[in-house]
């Protein structure tokens, strides 16, 4: 519980210390007073986010500091844990619009603090019953009077049904990896086969043209070679060099004397040099590797490079180091190909299994909500029938979805039924002072351990008066007895019902909060009777109500 409130420098007020006691607050003046100064530093204190309106006119710095009563709050560090008993909270507030966040003296970040103050304070103004017109905050509602083990029903869908959601995300993953992998390696199965036949290395491609470049010089030298031979031989069309040299030798023969024996001897000795030069080149020609495997050889390296181009293309890659990553990639990834349907054969056995999981829990939940809600109906009916509203019937609405969530399949609507009408929501039957009492017996069917700790109301009791008032007082007397309440009220009767009375008055521009001794408080009372604390009768009826109170807490 809150056990000291102290406020500097917010809203109207410049200075104001509080030390509760008891677990039902209230807290008066007239309007315009200052209460909801007070109000917007329980909300800083709750975690809301700063607002420079906040802060009072002219001043720097706003402060509030609430001292609590706690053993243990989850979710925070040792260091940020009560000390002997006691959990102290403050902001800070700047005139930039900049605020602090302490808890025990150490700066958090404000997200940590509201988290921390999820379950250990809520304010509730006079606008919160519009929280009832969401069906999402009627679900939360139900869930929370399902108690424990509805939160386990639920918590074990939501685990089963995030399962599926990732089972199935990671199926898409696989079919789009796949769709990658096939536009990326298109035609890589022919690369990797072509590849394989090749057996390139790194340098390959360099070797290969440096080859083909050696075998094609060795070609030219080769056909001309054969085409001097041919000359010199002859072929099928004429005798050659060789056959028109005899010829001569013969003519000269024939022509010449025997005085003109050098002549002769010079064209035999002309004849047999040719015939030793056609030697030659043929036994050059015969130690050579033939045209023919010259030929087939440069048709093998014309190929191979054919086929690395080809592999490039493929790849859509320039260079042989590219290509043997691309190889290496693709031999992986076509494998992969290969695995991966198998691995989503799998997976959709599995989804599947899970999915029938995702509608037994779906169903099992939605037959405890139906359960629990039933009672739900019947409790908040029984509060209804205290607070003066015997002809008003909650009737809990649970319809079905198609489509299951995380937290379920179907949608909770909470119904208004009074005896001469149709069931029909909240929104459409409900005024604002019946709203008021339809929240308060809602939170009176909650269970202790889902109600916060401190429940600041402002104002609630608005569009209420006479018995409609008094019983709502009696109802949050009540709701007391499960957690701590700080009450903002015009109401009299309500007030008078409170363990603690504080009253905000205001002289010029500044606010005084002051806690109220028991004359005091017959003062405050009446005035808030009859406008004034003057009449006799005001101040008769007061001290009746505070009475009242004294006997019921007897």
């Amino acid at each position: 519980m809150l056990e000291e409130l102290h406020v500097k420098n917010i809203g109207g007020i410049t200075t104001a210390s509080l030390k509760l006691q008891g677990n039902f607050t209230a807290v008066t003046g007239e309007s315009g007073a200052g209460k909801s100064s007070l109000v917007r530093a329980l909300e800083l204190l709750a975690g809301k986010r700063a607002q420079v309106s906040y802060l009072r006119v002219g001043e720097a710095l706003g402060e509030v500091e609430g001292a609590f009563l706690a053993d243990h709050i989850p979710s925070l560090p040792e260091e940020l844990q009560p000390q002997e008993g006691v959990w102290v909270v403050k902001r800070v507030v700047t005139s930039e619009g900049r605020s602090k966040s302490y808890i025990q003296g150490h700066v958090v970040p404000l997200n940590v603090l509201s988290r921390a103050m999820t379950h250990f304070m809520h304010v509730q103004s006079q606008f919160s019953q519009l929280d009832l017109l969401d069906e999402n905050n009627q679900l939360d509602l139900l869930d929370s009077y399902g108690g424990v083990k509805l939160l386990q029903k639920k918590m074990a869908l939501a685990d089963i049904f995030h399962k599926a959601v990732e089972m199935e995300r990671k199926i898409q993953d696989l079919y789009r990896k796949r769709k990658r992998v096939e536009e990326r390696y298109n035609g890589a199965v022919e690369l990797i086969q072509l590849l394989k036949e090749l057996n390139p290395s790194l340098s390959s491609e360099y070797e290969w043209e440096n080859e083909l470049r050696i075998v094609k010089e060795a070609i030219s030298r080769r056909e001309e070679l054969e085409s001097i031979l041919i000359v010199l031989e002859g072929g099928m069309a004429s005798s050659g060099l060789e056959g028109e040299l005899e010829n001569i030798s013969l003519q000269l023969k024939s022509v010449l004397d025997s005085s003109n024996e050098d002549i002769e001897r010079t064209s035999q000795s002309v004849l047999m040099a040719l015939q030793q030069l056609i030697r030659q080149i043929r036994e050059l020609i015969s130690s050579k590797t033939s045209l023919e495997e010259l030929k087939r050889r440069h048709e093998e390296l014309e190929s191979k490079l054919g086929g690395l181009r080809k592999c490039k293309r493929i790849a859509r890659v320039s260079t042989m180091e590219e290509l043997v990553e691309y190889y290496t990639a693709a031999e992986r990834e076509i494998s992969w190909l290969s695995e991966s349907l198998a691995e989503i054969e799998t997976l959709k056995e599995k989804l599947n299994k899970l999915k029938k999981d995702v509608s037994q829990h779906a169903l099992d939940l939605r037959s405890l909500r139906t359960e629990i809600a039933k009672q739900l109906e019947e409790t908040v009916n029984s509060h209804l029938r205290d607070l003066g509203m015997e002809s008003t019937r909650l009737t809990v609405y649970i319809e079905e979805m198609k489509k299951v969530r995380a937290n379920g399949a179907e949608t909770v609507s909470f119904m208004i039924e009074t005896d001469n009408n149709l069931p029909a929501p909240i929104s459409k039957v409900a005024s604002g002072g019946e709203l008021s009492r339809i929240l308060l017996a809602l939170q009176m069917a909650l269970p202790e351990e889902v109600l916060p700790k401190l429940l600041v109301v402002d104002e609630v009791e608005a569009g209420l008066g006479g018995k409609a008032a008094l019983l709502t007082g009696l109802k949050l007397k009540e709701l007391s007895t499960k957690c701590q309440i700080i009450l903002i009220t015009h109401e009299a009767t309500i007030a008078s019902l409170a363990d603690q009375h504080f009253r905000v008055t205001k002289e010029g521009e500044e606010s005084y909060v002051k806690e109220l001794n028991d004359e005091e408080r017959v003062q405050e009372i009446a005035r808030m009777l009859s406008g004034t604390s003057e009449i006799r009768e005001a101040i008769a009826h007061a001290m009746q109500l505070l009475n009242l109170r004294k006997k019921d807490d007897e």
